[in-house]
């Protein structure tokens, strides 16, 4: 009864606010000011990571669409929409693409913290191609690991025939791939404490016991430190900028980015480093018209 009543609430809050925020009602009026200070800044965030917001939608839309659904429709849709055996069997294609696409509404508040925080920077660093690129691919490598990790348990290691239906959803097993090719580009603290924390996930998928999601998160982590030659490729090092620490790299004067049309990234054969260099401004040739000579002038002058 109440999952039913939150779509209603939520919209009704929603045009309540926009309301408040058109009529400059007392109650967004506190909002309205912090927004008006900091407005460059937000959508400078956004709109340098397009992939990954607007991935976010998506997740909050299809979020949204299960949350009016009744129990038993809702497990059996993301039961169909799942990298499972039976799944994977009839229509892999359709729930490699689709099953990253669906979260829970727990998880959601918790991804969009993470993407922001994490793969915003990463996508600023690698650009919106090879940040999807590597998403995919981490993703596809992760769920086909993990579910020939079902087939072996359930054919040799007597696990359940329940697993070839299991529901298993999700943006973990990109998340786990891009957060760890972002170790090679964090410096200091942040690359510590990532570190610590893709140890933490491989070595617990690595305990028999823990479950083939928790193998699965393992390996994507595997697959995205494998992917070295990306984040050592000179067009991703000319875009990273001097900044080292995670939290730097969420401001616009530090953050990652394309090269500057002033600047030019050269790459010195012998060591392999990226430098960057300004570009000095192309010279413009200066023509002064040819000067006359004295009988010109006299010819010309008026009589």
């Amino acid at each position: 009864m109440v999952r039913e009543l939150v779509p209603p609430l939520v919209v009704v809050l929603v045009v309540l606010v926009g309301l408040s925020w058109a009529d400059d009602w007392a109650l967004t009026r506190p909002v309205r000011r912090w927004w008006t200070r900091h407005d460059d800044v937000i959508v400078w965030y956004v709109t340098s990571a397009p992939a990954t917001f607007i991935y976010l939608a998506l997740l909050g839309v299809t979020t949204w669409v299960l949350l009016g659904m009744p129990d038993l429709p809702r497990r059996l849709f993301i039961e169909n929409q799942s990298t499972n055996l039976r799944e994977l069997a009839t229509n892999p294609l359709r729930v490699l693409v689709r099953s990253a696409f669906f979260v829970t509404n727990s998880e959601l508040a918790w991804w969009i913290a993470l993407f922001a925080m994490l793969l915003a920077p990463a996508e600023r660093w690698l650009g919106s191609a090879r940040a999807i690129a590597v998403f995919v691919v981490g993703h596809v490598g992760a769920t086909l690991i993990a579910a020939v990790d079902v087939w072996v348990h359930i054919t040799y290691r007597g696990a359940p025939e329940s697993l070839m239906r299991v529901q298993d959803t999700g943006a973990s097993y990109g998340f786990a791939a891009l957060a760890a090719l972002s170790i090679y580009r964090l410096r200091g603290v942040s690359r510590v404490g990532l570190g610590v924390v893709l140890a933490a996930v491989v070595g617990y998928g690595a305990i028999e016991g823990t479950g083939f999601t928790a193998r699965g998160h393992a390996v994507a982590v595997l697959i995205g430190l494998s992917l070295v030659a990306v984040a050592r490729s000179p067009v991703v090092r000319a875009r990273e900028s001097s900044a080292g620490e995670l939290w730097e790299l969420w401001r616009p004067a530090t953050a990652d980015g394309p090269t500057s049309p002033a600047t030019t990234a050269v790459v010195c054969p012998s060591c392999g480093t990226v430098v960057v260099e300004a570009t000095p401004p192309p010279v413009r040739a200066v023509t002064r018209p040819a000067r006359r000579g004295r009988a010109q002038r006299i010819a010309r002058r008026p009589r």
